[in-house]
C-alpha cells in the first residue's frame, strides 16, 4: 500500500505534544453550593457571612452601608414631602426643615437595625422550605419572630425617643416616658410592617440566591453527565478498533508470521498514542492525522501494494480542533466495507479542507460501495462517531454516507471549524 499526500510525497505532519482541551463540563469547586445552603442556612447576604466562606471584605460592607443609607435618605425625603403637602392642604404652617430631620432619624435608625433583622431572618427562618431540617422548628421560628417584631419596635421607638430629645437639646415640655409611650402607640403598626418588609426582602434574596445556585449545580451536573457519556462512547470505540486490528493480526498469523509480528509492534505504538489523549475530547488536526497514519501503517502490512491511500490535507487547517479518533473510524469503514476481502485493489482518498466556518473531511474509496437494496448501513465505528459528534456539537454537524458517482463510497463529515488561533482572532 502506498501512502501519499496531495503532491505524491509522504505526508508527515509536524508532531506536537497533546494538549488537552477544556472539558465540556468541568465541575467547579462550588458545585455543591445548593446543598451547602440547604444544610447550613448560612448566607452572605447583606454583609452576613455564610458558613465556610471567607469574611466579607470591608469594601463590600461599606458599599452595603452606603446603599442602605441612600435608600433610607430617599424614603425620608419622600415621606417628608408627603407630610409637608398634606399639612399645607390642611392650612397648617410647616417647613421641610422641621420634617426632614425627624424623618431622617426615623429611617436611619431602621437602617442601623437592618443587619440585626437579617440576622434574625437567618437564625430563625420562617420560610422552612429554604432550609432543610428547619421544618420541625417552624413553630419555634414563628414564635421567635413574633417576639422579635415587638422587641424591634420597642427598641426602634426607644432609640427614636432618645434621638429626638438630643435633637431638641432636652428642652421639651413632655416627659420622656410619655413621649416614648406616645411614639409607641402611634408607630407600633408602622414599625411592625417595616420589620416584616425587611424580613420578606431578606427571604426573597435568599430564595433568589438558592434558585441561582441550584440552577448552576444542575447545569454543572448536566455538563458532567455529557462528559461522562462522551467518555463512555470513546471507551466503546477504542475496544472496537482494537478488536478489529487484533482480528486482522490473527488472520495474518497463519500466512506471514513476520508481518503479523510487525503489526503487533505497530499496534503497541498506536495504543501508546491513544493513551496519551485519555480524557481529551478534542486535539489538533495534525495529531489526528499522525494517529491516522500510524493506523494506515498497520493496514499497509495487511494489504501491501494492493491499496493506495492519498491524504489531501489543507495545511492551513492543521491547527484546527477536531474530536479524537474521528478520522480513523471513517477510514476503517472504507477499508472494511470497501475492501473487506483483502483481495480487491483500490484507492482511498482522505480530504480535509475549510468550508466557510465549517471543517469538511471526506473519505472516498473505489471499493464495493453500499448495497443497492440496504443503502448505506452504519457499523459500530460510524454510529459511535455520530453519537460523539452530537454530544459535542448538538445539531451543528453533518455526517453523510453516500454512493460515489465514480463507483465506491463517500463519507462526508462537516464540523465547526475552530482553533486556538482562530478563536483568539475572533
Amino acid at each position: 500500500m502506498s501512502l501519499s499526500g496531495a503532491t505524491g510525497r509522504r505526508f508527515r505532519p509536524e508532531r506536537k505534544a497533546s494538549r488537552p482541551t477544556p472539558s465540556l463540563g468541568s465541575v467547579a469547586a462550588n458545585a455543591a453550593i445548593a446543598d451547602g445552603l440547604a444544610k447550613t442556612g448560612e448566607y452572605s447576604i447583606f454583609g452576613l457571612t455564610r458558613a465556610g466562606e471567607p469574611p466579607v471584605s470591608r469594601e463590600r460592607r461599606a458599599s452595603f452601608a452606603l446603599i442602605l443609607f441612600a435608600i433610607a435618605t430617599v424614603v425620608a425625603v419622600l415621606y417628608s414631602l408627603e407630610r409637608y403637602s398634606y399639612r399645607r392642604l390642611l392650612g397648617q404652617e410647616v417647613s421641610l426643615g422641621q420634617l426632614v430631620p425627624s424623618e431622617l432619624v426615623f429611617t436611619y435608625l431602621w437602617a442601623l437595625l437592618t443587619p440585626l433583622v437579617m440576622w434574625m431572618g437567618r437564625r430563625f427562618p420562617v420560610w422552612a422550605a429554604l432550609h432543610a431540617g428547619e421544618g420541625r422548628h417552624a413553630l419555634r421560628n414563628w414564635i421567635a419572630q413574633l417576639i422579635a417584631v415587638v422587641s424591634f419596635v420597642v427598641l426602634h421607638v426607644a432609640m427614636f425617643t432618645v434621638a429626638s430629645l438630643l435633637l431638641a437639646g432636652g428642652a421639651t415640655a413632655i416627659p420622656a416616658t410619655r413621649l416614648f409611650t406616645g411614639y409607641l402607640a402611634s408607630w407600633f403598626t408602622l414599625d411592625a410592617i417595616v420589620y416584616c418588609m425587611l424580613l420578606a426582602v431578606y427571604h426573597a434574596l435568599v430564595y433568589y440566591r438558592v434558585s441561582q445556585d441550584r440552577a448552576l449545580r444542575a447545569s454543572q451536573l448536566e455538563a458532567k453527565l455529557a462528559q461522562a457519556q462522551l467518555q463512555v462512547l470513546r471507551m466503546q470505540l477504542q475496544p472496537h478498533f482494537l478488536f478489529n486490528t487484533l482480528h486482522t493480526i490473527s488472520a495474518l498469523m497463519h500466512k506471514d508470521v513476520k508481518r503479523a509480528d510487525s503489526m503487533i509492534a505497530a499496534l503497541s505504538d498506536l495504543l501508546r498514542m491513544s493513551l496519551r489523549s485519555v480524557g481529551v475530547q478534542e486535539v489538533e488536526l495534525r495529531e489526528e492525522i499522525d494517529f491516522l497514519q500510524r493506523y494506515l501503517e498497520i493496514m499497509s502490512l495487511r494489504f501491501g501494494d494492493r491499496l493506495t491511500i492519498a491524504l489531501d490535507i489543507d495545511e492551513q487547517v492543521l491547527d484546527a480542533r477536531v474530536p479524537t479518533l474521528v478520522l480513523q473510524p471513517l477510514v476503517e469503514n472504507a477499508l472494511r466495507h470497501g475492501f473487506g476481502d483483502g483481495m480487491r485493489a483500490g484507492q482511498v482518498r482522505v480530504t480535509v479542507a475549510p468550508d466557510g466556518d465549517m471543517l469538511r473531511c471526506e473519505v472516498v474509496d473505489n471499493g464495493r460501495g453500499f448495497p443497492v437494496s440496504g443503502g448505506a448501513g452504519e457499523g459500530v465505528g460510524i454510529s459511535n462517531t455520530r453519537a460523539r459528534l452530537r454530544h459535542l456539537y448538538g445539531e451543528r454537524f453533518s455526517l453523510e454516507l453516500m454512493a460515489n458517482p465514480g463507483g465506491g463510497a463517500r463519507v462526508s463529515l462537516a464540523i465547526p471549524y475552530h482553533s486556538l488561533e482562530r478563536t483568539a482572532a475572533d
